[in-house]
């Protein structure tokens, strides 16, 4: 039995909650996928090219529902073993949504309502920086630096977990305004990432001042 502390807890349920929309609607697109069924909106560019999202979700949904149990103390104190072989196979599934993620912002047709310049030059940025921090990551566990190593992968996982804060963003703007399109859609899918970076800095500044503090 493990007996995770109060802020363990807030993490598990947020994280989950985060990841609840994409992974959902990610799931029900996978299953869609597989069996040949049309029961969510159709979507020309899936239509059209369907293995970049296949590859996508299947990285994707494990890396952000697995991946929250990599930051909680206790699990990890509790099953290193898990904590090692689970972390290995996210590496994996992160690259794998990072690149593939990248393949679709370049690739697919998309109409200026649905993503603009600054959209796609963001959506670029971070698909570069998630595998960058992912691989910096797994460099710094090698070389047993593991402070910079839980650090990189904070960041990591904050800029794959876009999705879960975009919905959150978005919904908001949708209730008052209407869908958003074009520079408007631009700037809240954005917004989203910034908050997931701010975040994540925040969280790597405190657990750098709790070190400090006890060392």
């Amino acid at each position: 039995m493990i007996h995770l502390t109060k802020s363990e807890w807030l993490i598990l349920i947020g994280l989950l909650l985060l990841s609840v929309v994409p992974c959902v609607g990610g799931t029900f697109r996978l299953i869609e996928l597989a069996s040949g069924s049309e029961f969510l909106p159709v979507n020309p560019r899936i239509r059209s090219a369907p293995i970049p999202v296949l590859i996508h979700l299947v990285g994707a949904i494990p890396y952000c529902i697995l991946g929250v149990f990599q930051f909680l103390p206790s699990f990890r104190k509790k099953y290193p073993t898990w904590h090692r072989r689970s972390g290995r196979m996210l590496v994996g599934a992160g690259i794998l949504a990072a690149l593939s993620g990248l393949w679709m912002a370049h690739y697919y047709a998309f109409s200026n309502d649905l993503q603009g310049t600054l959209l796609y030059v963001v959506r670029l940025f971070v698909g570069v920086s998630m595998i960058a921090s992912i691989l910096l990551g797994l460099s710094a566990v090698f070389k047993k630096r593991i402070p910079a190593h839980r650090a990189w992968m904070i960041r990591a996982y904050a800029l794959g977990q876009g999705a879960g804060t975009q919905v959150l963003v978005v919904i908001p703007w949708l209730l008052t305004s209407g869908e958003p399109i074009g520079f408007t859609r631009d700037i809240l899918m954005t917004l989203a990432w910034v908050v997931n970076i701010f975040a994540a800095e925040l969280i790597i500044n405190k657990m750098r001042m709790a070190s400090q503090t006890t060392d």
